[in-house]
């Protein structure tokens, strides 16, 4: 069971990752967290439950470094949740500290011989006990140093418990966040560090239990906190993907004023076929997203994304994401591929249009190729470029307005 989850939240972790890297990054910070988690679990599968000497030498000791990085992690992401901030500054490295000195001290370990370590993970697999004998570490035992991991940990999560407790009802007098968001990000954040708490508790109360007694016989007696902690780990890591909207985090306005008047701001054209949240304080940065969709066609440029738009706003780009998922109540491929079959049609209705190939007139909507270009206009037309066109020159004929053929 522990490994099957463990490996869930390895796979939910990575895509986490890739999809927010260099995007999001109080969301890279999260997936960064529950990459080491995992890490954490599986290594604690090993220990306990394995009986393969190979795969507990290759896990044990070699990522404690990481561990200790778990508390600077969900700090820095309850941290860019509520102040809706993603930059790490130099400081922030300072918290990085701990880790270095663990990699020092475990230096000498990692250049050992992987035939020595075979020989440590036999003595584990063989009697449980002998871990606390095993130290492999410069500057202190092994008990003392995972009682260091869990402690600097617990201090993290309890930081960032006082943070929300200070700043939370702070961020709903501003009421610059949607009820809708501010809820279920609060709720995620509490989940997340009753969790961690959870888990922590778990992995204190073990080391102290084996001070007075014996690793094994901690273990054998705590069948309710691992119980505990098991169930924290599963919530933990599937709400994610119950509510992906979590990691929009609580975007706040950054155009707060507005150069235009509200009465003229209604007046920015807004596709048709796209509803919007008018409650949401990120209204004012969606309709700017539209009006410059709309005026300046941006996606007519094959490389136009996301971060295109962020760039352009000077925006971080979750405010992006939130504003078109959440207020324009769409994604942005819809978004973009509706604006370029809109352009498209526009190419196809002009006197020029047969002077062009149907692959030259997806090019310049910003179609890559002509694959994605049939395919995206299919979506929305429900018939092909090509289909479209003949249906113009059938209409254009019964005006008696003939027309050349439409070239292919």
């Amino acid at each position: 069971m522990l490994l099957n989850l463990t490996l869930s939240t390895i796979v939910i972790a990575l895509f986490l990752l890739v999809n927010n890297y260099g995007k999001n990054k109080h969301a890279l910070c999260v997936s960064l967290f529950l990459c080491i988690v995992s890490l954490y679990g599986l290594t604690h599968y090993f220990v306990l439950f394995g009986h393969s000497a190979f795969w507990l030498a290759v896990f044990y000791n070699h990522f404690t470094p990481l561990y200790l990085l778990l508390g600077p992690f969900l700090f820095f992401y309850v941290r860019g949740v509520l102040f809706d901030t993603e930059c790490i500054s130099k400081k922030d490295l300072l918290h990085g500290i701990p880790a270095v000195i663990q990699f020092i001290g475990i230096f000498p370990y990692i250049m050992t011989p992987f035939a020595t370590k075979l020989d440590y993970a036999n003595l584990i697999i063989t009697d449980f006990n002998n871990i606390i004998f095993l130290n492999l570490n410069l500057f202190y035992n092994a008990d003392i140093s995972f009682l260091i991991r869990v402690g600097l940990f617990l201090v993290y999560i309890l930081y960032s418990i006082y943070l929300l407790l200070r700043h939370l009802p702070e961020i709903k007098k501003q009421g610059l966040v949607t009820i809708k968001q501010f809820t279920l990000s609060v709720r995620w954040l509490w989940v997340l560090v009753s969790c961690s708490l959870v888990i922590t508790v778990y992995f204190i109360v073990m080391t102290l239990l084996s001070f007075v007694s014996t690793p094994e016989e901690a273990f054998n007696n705590s069948y309710w906190l691992h119980l505990a902690s098991g169930i924290a780990y599963f919530v933990m890591t599937f709400s994610l993907l119950v509510l992906p909207e979590i990691l929009y985090g609580m975007p706040k306005p950054l155009i707060v004023s507005r150069d235009e008047p509200e009465e003229e701001m209604q007046q920015i054209p807004i596709a048709s076929s796209l509803p919007l949240n008018t409650n949401d304080p990120m209204l004012a940065l969606s309709e700017k997203i539209i009006d410059y969709m709309e005026n300046e066609k941006p996606y007519i440029d094959f490389n136009f994304s996301i971060a295109s738009l962020a760039f352009h706003f000077k925006v971080p780009q979750h405010h992006i994401s939130y504003c078109i998922n959440s207020v324009l109540d769409t994604s942005f491929y819809k978004l973009r591929g509706e604006y370029r079959v809109k352009y498209a049609i526009q190419l196809l209705k002009e006197d020029t249009k047969m002077s062009l190939t149907m692959e030259a007139i997806g090019e310049k909507a910003g179609f890559s190729t002509r694959s994605n270009f049939y395919k995206t206009f299919k979506e929305f037309m429900g018939v092909t470029p090509l289909e479209y066109a003949h249906s113009l020159e059938r209409q254009s004929a019964e005006k008696g307005n003939p027309v050349k053929k439409a070239v292919t």
